[in-house]
């Protein structure tokens, strides 16, 4: 009786996800409604642009920029279809032009100076605030704070700016500021990514490569910009450039299709965790661990973690590859008593693999009792939940996996990453047992699904 009860339990589970699965998948994100709360602050040091060539006239964009996992692009979790957008349309600015441009003065002369250094600009606000620069190549400046803030990023909206030259092309697009994970800022500034969007013209649709292991942040990136320049159309851009206004513009960020490949790895990892056939060894275990944190980890730094379940609730697209990551995890967890923790997380493996390397003779028991361990995570993961849903987006950041293997980045996340796994020779899988959110909600899944006597 007891297993009949677990095994509709897991049907009922299975039922459910795939509903919600399915809905994503066809509909796309939810549109957010505003957070009941928003005390966050967007900043980061890795979003200062910076002046890489010597001569003044020419404006080259920020090398570290970025910001995370963005908010709907039009497309559901899998499908990478574009619905339609509406291009144009009314501005209501409840603030007049000229309160608009004192507000917007201190933080356009900041960012303009750092892109321009010794430049002048006027400032005019029709029918955005937007700089015109004074060079010896005329050139605009637009900022999407405030204009496109319902495209966000792994940790809230992607501040971008944007110059136009006269000859109607993007001159370099760069992130003002963010609350983004370092790593990935790293990752993006690295990629050479910010170059694909030299010299576009505004008079054509155009696909650029997205950044893997920073998927949602560059699509974030591209997103902002489209609607920020729409925005600017028909005036000023048509004006000053000269633009044919019936001509669609449109800049989308898209992974090549090597994420099939990634995704079927990642499928063959969990698969190899699921079966029951044939015997787990250790040496396939520990080639499986290997593995993990190699390709997931440091090849691809793709950072499954709880976030992930909550982005379509958050008005926030998730990437093909996620998605279809997401529903291994959450099928691992129902049917595999959390396949992904198990065998297939690097952030596990990495500490599993510590254990191997290290005496054992150096390990010793928690100072708490299991059954306060198990609650101390799970109310680390309900109050990262909760503040995260009511509008403390950076509390997403409480996450290590992608400081561990994002080698781009030396950060006080990083060290504590590499704190975290040196600790597990002392204190076995110290971040698994007593931290994680991601496993904490996992397990949950798990338990919920296992036979009552199962049940912790």
């Amino acid at each position: 009786m007891h297993f009949l009860r677990s095994e509709w339990r897991k049907v009922l589970a299975t039922f459910i996800t795939a509903l919600f699965f399915f809905y994503f998948w066809l509909n796309g994100p939810i549109n957010p409604i505003d957070p009941v709360i928003q005390l966050d602050e967007e900043s980061s040091i890795f979003s200062k642009p910076k002046l890489i060539r010597e001569k003044k006239e020419e404006i080259v964009g920020s090398k570290e920029i970025g910001d995370a996992e963005t908010h709907g692009y039009g497309h559901g979790i899998l499908l990478d279809r574009k619905d339609s957008n509406e291009t144009s349309g009314f501005i209501s600015q409840v603030k007049s032009g000229e309160e608009l441009i004192n507000e917007s003065k201190n933080r356009f002369t900041e960012h303009i100076e750092r892109l321009i250094p010794g430049s002048n600009f006027t400032l005019h606000s029709d029918p955005i605030v937007f700089a015109e620069i004074h060079t010896p190549e005329k050139l605009l400046y637009f900022e999407s704070r405030g204009y496109t803030d319902e495209v966000k990023g792994y940790a809230g909206p992607v501040n971008t700016g944007v110059l136009i030259n006269e000859k109607g092309e993007i001159e370099q697009v760069s992130l003002m500021s963010s609350r983004e994970t370092e790593s990935y800022l790293k990752k993006i500034a690295s990629s050479g990514f910010y170059d694909q969007f030299n010299a576009l013209p505004l008079t054509d649709e155009h696909k650029i490569d997205a950044v893997s292991g920073a998927t949602l942040t560059s699509k974030a990136l591209a997103e902002t910009s489209t609607r920020l320049l729409q925005l600017a159309r028909p005036e000023p851009l048509i004006t000053f450039a000269d633009i044919d206004e019936l001509k669609p513009f449109n800049v989308e960020a898209r992974l090549s299709l090597w994420w099939v490949l990634h995704i079927s790895i990642i499928a063959l990892m969990f698969l190899y965790g699921f079966q029951k056939k044939w015997r787990k060894s250790k040496k396939g275990i520990l080639i499986l661990s290997i593995a993990s944190v190699v390709y997931i980890g440091f090849f691809l730094n793709s950072s499954f973690t709880y976030i992930t379940f909550l982005h379509p609730f958050l008005g926030t697209s998730v990437s093909s590859l996620l998605g279809l990551y997401a529903l291994l995890c959450l099928l691992g967890s129902i049917w595999g008593k959390n396949t992904y923790c198990k065998y297939v997380c690097p952030f596990g493996n990495a500490q599993r693999l510590m254990l191997k390397i290290t005496p054992k003779t150096l390990n010793t028991k928690f100072p708490i009792p299991n059954k306060w361990i198990v609650r101390i995570r799970a109310a680390i993961a309900i109050i990262l939940i909760s503040g995260i849903l009511l509008g403390l987006r950076s509390w997403s950041n409480f996450e290590l996996f992608p400081d561990l293997f994002g080698w781009q980045s030396l950060s006080l996340w990083s060290g504590l990453a590499l704190i975290t796994v040196a600790l597990t020779i002392r204190f076995p899988m110290i971040w698994c047992r007593l931290l994680c959110p991601t496993g904490a909600l996992l397990d949950g899944l798990s338990n919920l699904t296992e036979r009552s006597k199962n049940k912790r």
